[in-house]
Protein backbone atom coordinates (compact mmCIF):
# COMPACT_ATOMS: atom_id res chain seq x y z
CA UNK A 1 0.00 0.00 0.00
CA UNK A 2 2.69 2.22 -1.00
CA UNK A 3 4.87 1.60 1.75
CA UNK A 4 2.79 2.96 3.97
CA UNK A 5 2.20 0.69 7.53
CA UNK A 6 -1.31 0.70 9.62
CA UNK A 7 -1.89 -0.43 12.60
CA UNK A 8 -5.64 -2.07 12.89
CA UNK A 9 -7.80 -1.63 16.21
CA UNK A 10 -11.08 -3.99 16.31
CA UNK A 11 -14.05 -0.92 17.84
CA UNK A 12 -17.22 -1.39 18.93
CA UNK A 13 -19.77 1.13 17.69
CA UNK A 14 -23.19 0.01 19.14
CA UNK A 15 -26.46 -1.21 17.47
CA UNK A 16 -26.06 -1.41 13.40
CA UNK A 17 -27.19 1.37 11.75
CA UNK A 18 -28.46 -0.75 8.81
CA UNK A 19 -30.11 -3.19 10.34
CA UNK A 20 -32.73 -4.01 13.19
CA UNK A 21 -30.94 -6.04 15.06
CA UNK A 22 -27.16 -6.62 15.60
CA UNK A 23 -23.98 -4.75 17.02
CA UNK A 24 -21.35 -2.90 14.70
CA UNK A 25 -17.90 -3.70 14.67
CA UNK A 26 -14.99 -2.73 13.01
CA UNK A 27 -11.22 -3.22 12.14
CA UNK A 28 -10.07 0.14 11.95
CA UNK A 29 -7.96 3.16 12.49
CA UNK A 30 -7.13 6.57 12.07
CA UNK A 31 -4.72 8.99 9.79
CA UNK A 32 -4.40 12.54 9.26
CA UNK A 33 -2.87 11.74 5.24
CA UNK A 34 -3.00 8.60 3.04
CA UNK A 35 -1.47 8.17 -0.08
CA UNK A 36 -3.67 7.39 -3.37
CA UNK A 37 -1.92 3.96 -3.80
CA UNK A 38 -2.69 3.20 -0.31
CA UNK A 39 -6.10 4.58 -0.30
CA UNK A 40 -7.09 2.50 -3.47
CA UNK A 41 -5.90 -0.65 -2.03
CA UNK A 42 -7.90 -0.24 0.94
CA UNK A 43 -10.85 0.44 -1.16
CA UNK A 44 -9.98 -2.86 -3.08
CA UNK A 45 -10.15 -4.61 -0.14
CA UNK A 46 -13.68 -3.32 1.25
CA UNK A 47 -12.60 -0.73 3.63
CA UNK A 48 -14.09 2.65 3.55
CA UNK A 49 -14.04 6.37 4.87
CA UNK A 50 -15.68 7.86 7.82
CA UNK A 51 -13.72 11.57 8.22
CA UNK A 52 -10.15 10.34 9.60
CA UNK A 53 -11.04 6.45 10.41
CA UNK A 54 -10.97 4.38 7.94
CA UNK A 55 -12.72 0.93 8.41
CA UNK A 56 -13.91 -2.81 7.78
CA UNK A 57 -17.07 -4.13 9.17
CA UNK A 58 -16.20 -7.69 10.91
CA UNK A 59 -19.47 -8.16 12.92
CA UNK A 60 -20.02 -11.70 14.52
CA UNK A 61 -22.86 -13.46 12.42
CA UNK A 62 -23.14 -10.90 9.98
CA UNK A 63 -21.75 -10.51 6.37
CA UNK A 64 -24.67 -7.65 5.05
CA UNK A 65 -22.39 -4.95 4.07
CA UNK A 66 -20.83 -5.94 0.28
CA UNK A 67 -18.80 -3.43 -0.98
CA UNK A 68 -19.90 -2.41 -4.52
CA UNK A 69 -18.75 0.02 -7.55
CA UNK A 70 -20.58 1.26 -10.82
CA UNK A 71 -18.92 0.59 -13.97
CA UNK A 72 -19.21 4.24 -15.07
CA UNK A 73 -18.55 3.46 -18.89
CA UNK A 74 -21.05 1.05 -19.02
CA UNK A 75 -23.72 2.44 -16.46
CA UNK A 76 -27.33 2.92 -18.17
CA UNK A 77 -29.74 4.54 -16.12
CA UNK A 78 -33.28 3.50 -15.61
CA UNK A 79 -36.58 5.24 -16.38
CA UNK A 80 -37.05 6.33 -13.15
CA UNK A 81 -33.23 7.51 -13.05
CA UNK A 82 -33.99 9.12 -16.15
CA UNK A 83 -37.19 11.03 -14.88
CA UNK A 84 -35.45 12.15 -11.59
CA UNK A 85 -32.20 13.56 -13.81
CA UNK A 86 -34.81 15.47 -16.08
CA UNK A 87 -36.28 17.06 -13.28
CA UNK A 88 -33.71 18.52 -11.40
CA UNK A 89 -32.05 19.59 -14.85
CA UNK A 90 -32.94 23.55 -13.45
CA UNK A 91 -30.32 22.54 -10.41
CA UNK A 92 -26.54 24.27 -10.59
CA UNK A 93 -23.70 22.37 -9.76
CA UNK A 94 -21.14 23.42 -8.16
CA UNK A 95 -17.53 21.66 -7.13
CA UNK A 96 -15.27 23.13 -4.29
CA UNK A 97 -12.66 21.63 -1.92
CA UNK A 98 -13.72 20.43 1.29
CA UNK A 99 -14.03 22.83 4.07
CA UNK A 100 -16.30 24.20 6.84
CA UNK A 101 -18.96 26.62 6.41
CA UNK A 102 -22.03 28.19 8.54
CA UNK A 103 -23.99 27.49 5.02
CA UNK A 104 -22.82 23.41 4.40
CA UNK A 105 -23.36 23.19 9.09
CA UNK A 106 -26.40 24.60 8.89
CA UNK A 107 -28.08 22.11 6.13
CA UNK A 108 -26.17 19.12 7.29
CA UNK A 109 -28.21 19.82 10.60
CA UNK A 110 -31.52 20.44 8.82
CA UNK A 111 -30.80 17.26 6.99
CA UNK A 112 -30.57 14.83 10.09
CA UNK A 113 -32.95 16.76 12.19
CA UNK A 114 -35.21 16.86 9.19
CA UNK A 115 -34.74 13.67 7.55
CA UNK A 116 -33.29 11.38 9.65
CA UNK A 117 -34.92 12.51 12.88
CA UNK A 118 -31.95 12.60 14.91
CA UNK A 119 -30.23 15.28 17.28
CA UNK A 120 -26.93 13.44 18.25
CA UNK A 121 -23.91 14.30 17.12
CA UNK A 122 -25.09 17.63 15.69
CA UNK A 123 -22.32 20.05 17.08
CA UNK A 124 -20.38 21.55 14.68
CA UNK A 125 -16.81 19.56 15.97
CA UNK A 126 -19.06 16.53 15.01
CA UNK A 127 -19.85 17.87 11.45
CA UNK A 128 -16.20 18.54 10.94
CA UNK A 129 -14.76 15.18 11.80
CA UNK A 130 -17.12 13.47 10.05
CA UNK A 131 -17.40 15.45 6.95
CA UNK A 132 -14.13 17.82 6.81
CA UNK A 133 -11.25 16.21 7.77
CA UNK A 134 -9.91 14.06 5.62
CA UNK A 135 -6.42 12.04 4.61
CA UNK A 136 -7.41 12.12 1.20
CA UNK A 137 -8.25 14.64 -1.71
CA UNK A 138 -12.08 15.07 -0.90
CA UNK A 139 -14.21 17.66 -2.97
CA UNK A 140 -17.79 18.93 -2.05
CA UNK A 141 -20.42 18.72 -5.14
CA UNK A 142 -23.03 21.64 -3.99
CA UNK A 143 -26.51 21.58 -5.19
CA UNK A 144 -28.33 24.63 -6.05
CA UNK A 145 -31.82 26.03 -6.45
CA UNK A 146 -31.24 29.58 -7.98
CA UNK A 147 -29.11 30.72 -4.84
CA UNK A 148 -30.93 28.13 -2.40
CA UNK A 149 -27.85 25.79 -1.05
CA UNK A 150 -30.78 22.39 -1.28
CA UNK A 151 -27.51 19.32 -1.18
CA UNK A 152 -24.27 18.93 -0.54
CA UNK A 153 -22.05 15.52 -2.27
CA UNK A 154 -18.90 14.69 -0.80
CA UNK A 155 -16.21 12.54 -2.79
CA UNK A 156 -13.03 11.14 -2.88
CA UNK A 157 -11.07 11.70 -5.38
CA UNK A 158 -8.53 9.02 -6.93
CA UNK A 159 -6.47 8.71 -10.43
CA UNK A 160 -8.63 5.19 -11.14
CA UNK A 161 -11.93 6.07 -9.20
CA UNK A 162 -14.25 8.09 -6.59
CA UNK A 163 -15.50 7.28 -4.03
CA UNK A 164 -18.89 8.75 -2.78
CA UNK A 165 -18.86 9.65 1.34
CA UNK A 166 -21.82 11.14 2.30
CA UNK A 167 -25.12 12.98 0.72
CA UNK A 168 -26.94 15.70 2.47
CA UNK A 169 -30.16 17.37 1.17
CA UNK A 170 -33.02 19.81 2.93
CA UNK A 171 -36.03 17.80 3.67
CA UNK A 172 -38.18 20.62 1.64
CA UNK A 173 -36.54 19.39 -1.74
CA UNK A 174 -37.54 15.56 -0.61
CA UNK A 175 -39.93 15.41 -3.68
CA UNK A 176 -37.11 15.66 -6.28
CA UNK A 177 -35.27 12.45 -4.66
CA UNK A 178 -32.11 14.64 -4.40
CA UNK A 179 -30.02 11.39 -3.19
CA UNK A 180 -30.93 9.61 -6.60
CA UNK A 181 -29.75 12.99 -8.69
CA UNK A 182 -26.70 12.85 -6.82
CA UNK A 183 -25.53 9.64 -7.44
CA UNK A 184 -26.30 10.14 -11.21
CA UNK A 185 -24.17 13.18 -11.03
CA UNK A 186 -21.24 11.54 -9.03
CA UNK A 187 -21.38 9.22 -12.09
CA UNK A 188 -21.42 11.99 -15.14
CA UNK A 189 -18.70 13.81 -12.95
CA UNK A 190 -16.48 10.04 -13.14
CA UNK A 191 -17.37 10.81 -16.54
CA UNK A 192 -15.70 14.06 -17.12
CA UNK A 193 -13.03 12.51 -15.29
CA UNK A 194 -12.22 9.93 -17.25
CA UNK A 195 -12.41 7.88 -14.56
CA UNK A 196 -13.67 4.11 -14.62
CA UNK A 197 -15.61 3.47 -11.18
CA UNK A 198 -17.55 5.11 -9.06
CA UNK A 199 -17.14 3.35 -5.22
CA UNK A 200 -20.66 3.35 -3.44
CA UNK A 201 -19.39 1.83 0.01
CA UNK A 202 -21.57 -0.98 1.31
CA UNK A 203 -24.91 -2.32 -0.55
CA UNK A 204 -26.97 -3.89 2.23
CA UNK A 205 -29.15 -6.15 0.32
CA UNK A 206 -32.07 -6.36 3.18
CA UNK A 207 -31.74 -2.82 4.13
CA UNK A 208 -33.89 -0.21 3.54
CA UNK A 209 -30.96 2.55 3.84
CA UNK A 210 -28.48 0.71 1.95
CA UNK A 211 -30.24 -1.62 -0.92
CA UNK A 212 -30.97 1.40 -3.05
CA UNK A 213 -27.14 0.76 -4.36
CA UNK A 214 -27.81 -1.94 -6.46
CA UNK A 215 -30.12 0.00 -8.30
CA UNK A 216 -27.20 1.66 -10.34
CA UNK A 217 -26.20 -0.64 -13.02
CA UNK A 218 -24.11 -2.24 -14.21
CA UNK A 219 -22.02 -2.99 -11.15
CA UNK A 220 -19.39 -4.79 -9.16
CA UNK A 221 -19.47 -6.48 -6.02
CA UNK A 222 -16.29 -7.67 -3.93
CA UNK A 223 -16.62 -10.94 -3.17
CA UNK A 224 -14.21 -13.31 -1.94
CA UNK A 225 -11.38 -10.84 -1.96
CA UNK A 226 -12.59 -10.48 -6.29
CA UNK A 227 -14.50 -7.72 -8.32
CA UNK A 228 -17.62 -9.90 -10.08
CA UNK A 229 -20.92 -8.36 -11.67
CA UNK A 230 -23.92 -7.96 -9.34
CA UNK A 231 -26.09 -9.76 -11.10
CA UNK A 232 -23.49 -12.77 -10.60
CA UNK A 233 -23.61 -12.30 -7.24
CA UNK A 234 -24.95 -15.73 -5.22
CA UNK A 235 -26.51 -14.96 -1.85
CA UNK A 236 -25.00 -18.05 -0.44
CA UNK A 237 -21.73 -16.30 -1.12
CA UNK A 238 -19.43 -14.87 1.66
CA UNK A 239 -19.12 -11.27 0.31
CA UNK A 240 -15.64 -9.82 1.10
Amino acid sequence: MGGQRIQLFQTNNGSCPYRESGVWENLSFYTSELSDAAYASLLNQGFRRSGNSIYHPICQNCESCIPIRVDVNRFTPSKSQRRTWRRNQDLRVVSRSTEFSDAAYDLYRRYQIGWHKSDSGLDAEDFHEFLVSSPVSTEMLHYHLDDQLIGIGWVDCLPQMLSSVYFIFDPEFAARRLGVYSLLCEIEHCRRLGLPWLYLGYWVPDSQKMGYKAEYRPAEVLVCGQWRLLNQFPKTTKPI
